[in-house]
């Protein structure tokens, strides 16, 4: 059995602490001590889970502006991609168009007329 769970011997502790004043201010120092001890487990206790959560937080934060950043990038080429390949048409098809104009231009009889046609057709 333990000195504090044991009646009898927790009576005899505290008659020898009546009779002496130095044990009991020894008493009380170590019973100040340990609810100090006490307080300063619950403390770094409560601070570490502060830090765990907010630890957590700015795990999430930088996980989340990661992935934003991917998602963003890919989407930008796409995008990106996409209005070049249109562009590039479009000046694929005025570079064509300005070529057929030429040979237009040029045309001056059934032969060339013909010949155009072909170039036409590709």
């Amino acid at each position: 059995m333990n000195i504090l769970t044991d009646k009898e011997k927790r009576d005899k502790i505290n008659e020898i602490l009546k009779k002496e004043e130095g044990i009991n201010m020894a008493s009380q120092v170590l019973r100040t001590i340990s609810r100090d001890e006490e307080e300063r487990a619950r403390i770094m206790r409560d601070e570490k889970i502060l830090l765990d959560y907010y630890s957590g937080i700015n795990y999430m934060k930088k996980k989340g502006l990661a992935e934003g950043i991917e998602i963003g990038t890919e989407k930008g080429i796409q995008i990106g991609t996409e209005i070049g390949n249109k562009e590039g048409r479009k000046e694929g098809r005025k570079e064509r168009d300005m070529e057929i104009l030429k040979l237009a231009d040029q045309v001056s009889s059934l032969e060339d007329l013909e010949k155009f046609k072909q170039f036409l057709r590709g």
